[in-house]
C-alpha cells in the first residue's frame, strides 16, 4: 500500500512526498490507522523499519499548533532525541510547529528559553525531563495529549524505569500512549498494563532483520591480519559510507589512529566525548563530509542516517541484540546495505551462525574486498 491509500490530509501527504515518503513501510501501515483512531498501542518493531515516522505522522496529523506542550516523546539516548526532533520538523505539515530536544550535556538555558517561547512537541531523555518537570518546573503537562516511549525496552534495561514511572504519573490520564519496543518483555508488558489503556499489539510480519541487508563474515587469524584486512577493505570502499564498531573506547581510538596512518579520512565517537563533539561528528557523517565513522555501541541505537553502505563489526558484538542494532544501521526502510563481521575464533563464527538461524537471515563468507 502506498501513501495514496491511507487516510491522511492532502497537506500531510504533500509534505510526506516532499520528504520522500511515497511508499510506507509495514510498521507505518499498521501503526498510523489505530493512532489516528485514538487507540493506545504497543508496537514491536526492529530498528531500521521506519518506526519514528510511524508515530510522528499520525500525531502531527492530529495536532493543532498552540505552542504549549502537547506531545512528549521519551527516548534512551541524546542522539536519538536529536534525530527524532529533526524528523518531527521535517515531517510536520505545520510551518509554525515548535519542537524542543531536551537531554543532559546540553546547555540548560537554551532549553529553558524554548519552554518560555512555547513548544508543541518535546523529545527528551528521562533524566532531563524529570529535571524540567519536577526540579525547575519549566515543563508543564496540562495540555499533553500524546506520550510516546521509543525503545522502551532499552530504557528499562538502562535502569530508567523509576524515572519513566514518575513522569507517567504526572501526565494527564486523558492522553494517548504509544509504546515502541524491539522486544515485548515481561517488564514492557507490566508497564503497558499500568500506563496504557487497552493497547493493541502491533508486530512486524516477521521478527527478521531487514531482508535487504546482506550479511558476511571474514575470518582473521591475528590482530595484525585483522587490521590489514580492515585497511584493505576500507581503502577499496572509500566512496561509501561505513560505520566500524568496536567494543571499547580504547579500541575505537586505536582503530582511528591506524586508519589515519593509512591516509583514510575518519572520525570517531564514544561516550567520553562531550555531547557537542558527538553531535558535530554525527552531523558531519550525516552531511557526507566524512564517509567513515568508528564507534562504540553508543551509536548503535537510534542512529538514522540514509545510505550507509556498510556496517563493519571489527570486534564481535557482545550479544545478539548488539549485533541486531549495529547491523540495523544499514539497509534501513527499504534501502540496501551490507554487514561485515570479523570473526577471530571458531566460537565467534559459531555465535554468528546461531544468530543468523535465530533471526532467519543468511550469512556468507566474505571473499571479494569490493563485494
Amino acid at each position: 500500500m502506498n501513501l495514496e491509500n491511507i487516510s491522511l490530509s492532502e497537506k500531510t501527504k504533500n509534505n510526506l512526498r516532499q520528504a520522500g515518503y511515497s511508499q510506507l513501510t509495514n510498521i507505518q501501515l499498521q501503526t498510523i490507522p489505530p493512532v489516528l483512531a485514538g487507540q493506545d498501542i504497543i508496537a514491536q518493531s526492529q530498528t531500521g523499519t521506519g518506526k519514528t515516522a510511524a508515530f510522528l505522522i499520525p500525531i502531527l496529523e492530529k495536532l493543532t499548533v498552540i505552542h504549549k506542550p502537547q506531545v512528549l516523546i521519551l527516548v534512551p539516548t541524546r542522539e536519538l532525541a536529536l534525530q527524532v526532533s529533526e524528523e518531527a520538523r521535517k515531517l510536520s505539515p505545520h510551518n509554525n510547529l515548535q519542537v524542543a530536544a531536551v537531554y543532559g550535556g546540553a546547555p540548560i538555558y537554551q532549553q529553558l528559553q524554548s519552554f518560555r517561547r512555547g513548544v508543541d512537541l518535546v523529545v527528551g531523555t528521562p533524566g532531563r525531563i524529570i529535571d524540567h518537570i519536577f526540579t525547575r518546573q519549566s515543563l508543564r503537562l496540562d495540555h499533553l495529549k500524546f506520550v510516546v516511549l521509543d525503545e522502551v525496552d532499552e530504557m528499562i534495561s538502562k535502569g530508567f524505569l523509576p524515572e519513566i514511572e514518575k513522569i507517567m504519573k504526572k501526565i494527564p490520564t486523558q492522553r494517548q500512549t504509544l509504546l515502541f519496543s524491539a522486544t515485548v518483555s515481561p517488564e514492557v508488558e507490566r508497564f503497558a498494563r499500568r500506563f496504557a489503556h487497552e493497547p493493541i499489539l502491533i508486530t512486524s510480519p516477521t521478527n527478521d532483520l531487514p531482508s535487504n541487508t546482506k550479511h558476511y563474515y571474514l575470518e582473521t587469524a591475528s590482530w595484525r591480519q585483522k587490521n590489514r584486512d580492515l585497511v584493505n577493505f576500507l581503502s577499496a570502499n572509500k566512496s561509501n559510507s561505513v560505520i566500524v564498531f568496536a567494543n571499547t573506547k580504547r579500541k575505537v581510538e586505536e582503530i582511528k589512529n591506524i586508519l589515519l596512518d593509512n591516509n583514510l579520512r575518519v572520525d570517531y565517537i564514544h561516550s567520553d566525548l562531550s555531547q557537542n563533539r558527538r553531535t558535530r561528528v554525527f552531523q558531519k557523517f550525516r552531511a557526507k563530509k566524512i564517509s567513515l565513522l568508528i564507534a562504540t555501541d553508543v551509536a548503535a541505537r537510534g542512529l538514522d542516517i540514509k545510505d550507509i553502505s556498510y556496517v563493519v563489526n571489527y570486534d564481535f558484538p557482545q550479544n545478539r541484540e548488539f549485533y541486531i542494532h549495529r547491523t540495523g544501521r544499514t539497509g534501513r526502510a527499504g534501502a540496501s546495505g551490507k554487514a561485515l563481521t570479523f570473526v577471530s575464533s571458531s566460537r565467534e563464527k559459531s555465535q554468528l551462525l546461531t544468530i543468523s538461524r535465530q533471526r532467519n537471515f543468511k550469512v556468507e563468507r566474505f571473499s571479494n574486498p569490493t563485494l
